[in-house]
């Protein structure tokens, strides 16, 4: 039995798709790495230091080498050393109504702004950025503990997604370096240091460092297998692909055979196809593909505007293609992705409504090898539950109308 099933970080993406085959429940996969695939770059502010003094003597104990960008002052001598590869001119409101703007030197258009993220209005003014500049450069100016810049920068990494905005971040905390690098499995684009708390604070510097070479790694990594490139030289599926995968029941904790949980039907505005569905799963890592109520039922009557997507907690992939909500999240209007199993079409269509019952489900366990040889040690697992219905289906390999009813699942 072959089913569909995607991994993917915030996007779905299309793919050629070949087929598997193999043991057990197989499912036809969309591969892409959650791993951070882009270079981040690091930034040194130099303000401080030029009016503390010699900039340049400064920043003499520091690697510059690994240094993308500096940032000065917009009115005065920068002293920038020549090695740097971009120079960002920040200019400041003097009424303080408006975020610093970020220019690049020599150019008056301003290319982003610093916004202080510790307060709720700030993060807003940081939202509202997002689109319309390249850069955000988020900072907590008061005083909060280790981690707390991770909440708004996840929600701006998030909502960044193929926008053309990038983030970075200003740290002066070791504890807070690996997780912006790291966050949500795709880290921020650049982290920026003062130069004088680089020079004071030599931990800090070298957790900076290593952060940056990690992302090129991962990016390295990832380009290699982009371009199919596998451990030994051979060549091998790009991502994302499909590859073989499984799928079976789990036994939840406790014996039982189901768990009571808010279950959501997605009741949309246009009817679909029986071979079409959304993306649904436990993680963003790993999605199966649900198919619409449109197919005929021994017990009830056809609703093929109905998705039945499981419980409340559950992502479901957004019409844009490229973003995920919780389906506590989903609220009518909303668009979600549509797909076709058949053809590997997708359509954005809008929520009607959501119907959430209390419904015993069941935990179906997915997994995808990452990439070649085909090993448990390179599998990616997840999970979804589902409701216990023989109306919830999944979706089979492309250009194949068939399906797999959850209750026909076995252990």
């Amino acid at each position: 039995v072959r089913c569909w099933m995607a991994t993917s970080s915030f996007r779905i993406t299309k793919s050629h798709r070949p087929r598997c085959c193999g043991r057990s429940l197989h499912l036809d996969m969309m591969m892409a790495s959650k791993t951070a695939s882009q270079e981040m770059e690091l930034w040194l502010d130099l303000r401080q230091a030029t009016i503390a003094g010699d900039a340049a003597s400064i920043t003499a104990p520091l690697r510059l080498d690994v240094v993308d960008a500096m940032l000065v002052a917009d009115d005065g001598d920068d002293q920038t050393p020549t090695s740097t590869k971009k120079r960002y001119a920040i200019k400041t409101d003097p009424n303080g109504k408006h975020p610093p703007k970020i220019f690049c030197q020599g150019n008056n258009d301003p290319i982003g702004a610093i916004v202080d993220v510790s307060t709720p209005s700030g993060q807003d003014t940081a939202l509202g950025l997002i689109g319309s500049v390249e850069w955000i450069v988020i900072t907590c100016q008061e005083d909060r503990e280790d981690g707390w810049i991770m909440i708004p920068a996840e929600n701006l990494i998030s909502s960044c997604q193929n926008t053309g905005t990038k983030i970075a971040a200003v740290v002066d905390r070791v504890g807070d370096v690996g997780g912006l690098a790291r966050a949500l499995e795709l880290g921020i684009d650049a982290l920026c240091v003062d130069a004088v708390d680089a020079t004071e604070n030599g931990e800090l510097w070298d957790a900076l460092i290593d952060a940056k070479e990690e992302r090129r790694s991962a990016a390295a990594a990832n380009a290699d297998n982009v371009r199919g490139v596998t451990g030994d030289g051979s060549t091998g599926p790009s991502i994302p692909t499909i590859v073989q995968g499984t799928c079976r029941r789990v036994a939840p904790a406790g014996g039982k055979s189901t768990v009571l949980a808010d279950r959501v039907c997605i009741d949309l505005v246009q009817s679909l196809k029986p071979t079409e569905g959304c993306w649904i799963g436990s993680s963003a890592k790993i999605m199966a593909l649900v198919l619409s109520e449109a197919a005929q039922s021994s017990f009830v009557p056809s609703r093929p505007f109905r998705v039945n997507a499981g419980p409340v907690h559950s992502y479901v992939v957004m019409g844009d293609g490229a973003s995920t909500k919780y389906l506590s999240e989903l609220s009518a209007g909303d668009e979600v992705l549509v797909c076709d199993v058949v053809s590997g079409s997708e359509r954005p269509v809008a929520v009607g409504r959501l119907k959430v019952e209390v419904r015993p489900c069941v935990q179906v366990g997915l997994v995808a090898p990452q990439s070649p040889p085909q090993t448990e040690e390179k599998a990616s697992h997840g999970q979804v539950f589902l409701q216990q219905a023989e109306t919830v289906r999944l979706g089979q390999t492309l250009g194949d109308d068939s399906f797999l009813r959850i209750t026909d699942l076995e252990y």
